[in-house]
C-alpha cells in the first residue's frame, strides 16, 4: 500500500505548485502574507492525513526505511483520493471487534463495548513445613496445587455472567455460577445476583483469595459463616452509593446438593461505610450479620479452622461436635484503614446455634476475632475497593516482567478462635509475619512464618500443642 510521506519543506513545495495551477493571475492577486498562509493550510492538510493513514495502517517504521520518495506535487483530486482512502480504512477498522490485555487475559470486545468476553483463572502453588509440635504426625512438609481455577466472564449492555471450577484438595468444585443485571434503585447503582456466587460477609470473607495480602482469609472469614460456606445459590441485591454499599442475599446450599435433601435456607446483610475516602488516606468501616434454618442432618454445620495454613490439616482448632443444630445466627464488625503505602484491618464475630442435643435444648455460641497490618516498601500502594468494601487488586508500578523489580511488601497477623463454650470445642491463636512480592499486576510470590497455639478438648491431638510452621506460595491470576 503506497503512503504519501512529506516535510514540512516538501509540503510547502507542493502546495506552492497548487496553488500555480489555479492561475497565474489569480496567484499574482494574492499578497505574500495570504500565498503562505494557504501554502501552510495545505502542509498542514497533508501531514494530518499522513498521520490518519499511518494510524490505521499500523505503520512503526520510519518513513525513510518503508515508504517511496513522495512526488514533488499533487493536485486536488490526488489529495482527495487519499482523504477518502483514509476514511474508508478508518470506518472498516471502526468496525472491527476490540481485544484489550489490561486484565492479564484477552477480553473481547464489539465496536461499542456492549458485548465483552474473557477467560479468567487462577494457579496457586504452595509449600508447606511444620516443626516444634509435641505431636510427630503434626509436623509435616509438603507441597501442593492449593488452587487451579479456570472459568469465564462476560457481559451483554447490563446483564453480565461469571463461571468457573476449581481443583483443590484433590476435588473438582464449581465455584461462582451467576448472572448479574445491573440497575438503578432509588436513583442510586445497583445489581441484582441470580446463581453461586461469593458471600458478602466480613472484609476478608468477603474478598478474592487472589487479593487478600495473606494466603488464607482470616478466621473470622473462614469459621464465622452459615452452613453453606462461602457461596451459596440464590439471590443477592447490593446497592452502591459514593463510599458506601449495602447488600441482602436469600441463598440455600452451594452447588454441593444433588437433590436429595433439603437445603438450609440463609439470610444475610452486609454494609459498609468510608467516612474518610481520598487517594492518600482511606478509613473503612463495616457490619453484616446472618440467619439460618439449619437442615437436619446437615454436614459442615461446625468448621474446625486451619490456623497454620491450608496444607497441613492436622494443626487446626476442633469446635468437637453438635448434635441437632436447629437454626443459627452471626453477625460481626469490621474495620479498616489505609493511609499512603500502610493499612490495618481489625474483625470480629460471633456466631450463635440454638437446637436440641442429647441433654436437651442448648443455647451455645463460638467467636474469632482478627488484627493484621502491612507496609509497601516500595513499588506499589494498599489496594482498596471502595465501591464493594473489599480488598482490590495491588498495581505493580515497576513489573519483574518488564525488567524492573517488583513490589515488596511486609506484614504481621494475629488470630484468636474460642470454641469453648460447644461441649467439646477448643481455643487457639496464631501470630504470623510475612512479606509478598509482587512481580507484576498478575502474580505474586508469598512467604509465611507462623507461631501456632492450639488446645483441643476432641479429636486425635488434644490438649496444649504449639509449633512453627512456614508456608510460601506462587500465585497467577488473570
Amino acid at each position: 500500500m503506497t503512503r504519501f510521506h512529506v516535510l514540512p519543506k516538501a509540503a510547502l513545495t507542493v502546495a506552492i505548485g497548487l496553488l500555480l495551477t489555479t492561475g497565474h493571475a489569480q496567484a499574482q492577486s494574492l499578497s505574500q502574507d495570504e500565498l503562505t498562509r494557504l501554502v501552510q493550510a495545505q502542509a498542514l492538510k497533508i501531514e494530518q492525513l499522513e498521520a490518519r493513514l499511518k494510524v490505521v495502517e499500523g505503520s512503526t517504521t520510519s518513513a525513510s526505511s518503508t515508504t517511496s520518495p513522495a512526488p514533488a506535487s499533487t493536485t486536488p483530486a490526488q489529495d482527495a483520493a487519499l482523504e477518502t482512502r483514509v476514511a474508508k480504512i478508518e470506518a472498516a477498522q471502526a468496525k472491527a471487534p476490540k481485544v484489550s490485555w489490561s486484565k492479564g487475559a484477552p477480553q473481547f470486545s464489539n465496536t461499542d463495548g456492549s458485548i465483552t468476553f474473557r477467560p479468567r483463572g487462577r494457579l496457586f502453588v504452595d509449600a508447606s513445613s511444620t516443626s516444634g509440635s509435641d505431636f510427630a504426625d503434626r509436623n509435616l512438609s509438603g507441597t501442593e496445587i492449593r488452587s487451579a481455577r479456570l472459568g469465564a466472564e462476560g457481559s451483554y449492555g447490563r446483564l453480565s455472567y461469571a463461571v468457573e471450577g476449581d481443583f483443590a484438595d484433590n476435588e473438582v468444585a464449581w465455584k461462582s455460577a451467576y448472572v448479574s443485571i445491573e440497575h438503578h434503585l432509588f436513583g442510586l447503582q445497583g445489581d441484582l445476583s441470580i446463581g453461586n456466587r461469593l458471600n458478602d460477609r466480613g472484609f476478608d470473607g468477603s474478598s478474592s483469595t487472589s487479593n487478600t495480602p495473606f494466603p488464607d482469609r482470616n478466621v473470622v472469614g473462614t469459621l464465622i459463616m452459615p452452613q453453606r460456606g462461602f457461596f451459596g445459590v440464590g439471590i443477592t441485591e447490593r446497592v452502591m452509593g459514593n463510599g458506601w454499599h449495602a447488600s441482602l442475599s436469600v441463598a440455600g446450599n452451594d452447588l454441593s446438593n444433588v437433590g436429595d435433601d433439603n437445603d438450609t435456607l440463609t439470610v444475610a446483610a452486609r454494609a459498609h461505610w468510608n467516612p474518610l475516602l481520598t487517594k492518600t488516606a482511606t478509613v473503612h468501616l463495616g457490619a453484616w450479620a446472618f440467619r439460618e434454618d439449619i437442615e437436619a442432618g446437615s454436614s459442615g454445620v461446625l468448621r474446625s479452622s486451619s490456623i497454620a495454613g491450608h496444607f497441613n490439616d492436622l494443626i487446626k482448632i476442633s469446635p468437637g461436635s453438635l448434635a441437632g443444630p436447629e437454626r443459627g445466627t452471626g453477625y460481626g464488625a469490621e474495620a479498616a484503614g489505609f493511609f499512603g503505602p500502610s493499612w490495618i484491618t481489625g474483625e470480629w464475630g460471633t456466631r450463635n446455634l440454638q437446637g436440641v442435643g442429647t441433654a436437651g435444648r442448648y443455647d451455645v455460641d463460638h467467636d474469632a476475632w482478627a488484627i493484621s497490618a502491612g507496609l509497601f516498601l516500595t513499588g506499589a500502594s494498599p489496594a482498596y475497593a471502595a465501591k464493594t468494601g473489599t480488598w482490590g487488586k495491588v498495581k505493580v508500578e515497576d513489573p519483574v516482567t518488564a525488567g524492573g523489580r517488583g513490589a515488596w511488601e511486609v506484614r504481621t497477623r494475629y488470630e484468636d478462635v474460642d470454641y469453648s463454650e460447644l461441649p467439646t470445642g477448643g481455643t487457639g491463636h496464631a501470630w504470623t509475619v510475612g512479606a509478598n512480592w509482587y512481580l507484576n499486576d498478575y502474580s505474586r510470590v508469598m512467604f509465611d512464618a507462623i507461631r501456632w497455639q492450639t488446645d483441643n478438648r476432641s479429636g486425635a491431638y488434644q490438649g496444649e500443642d504449639q509449633g512453627y510452621t512456614f508456608n510460601t506460595r506462587f500465585q497467577v491470576v488473570f
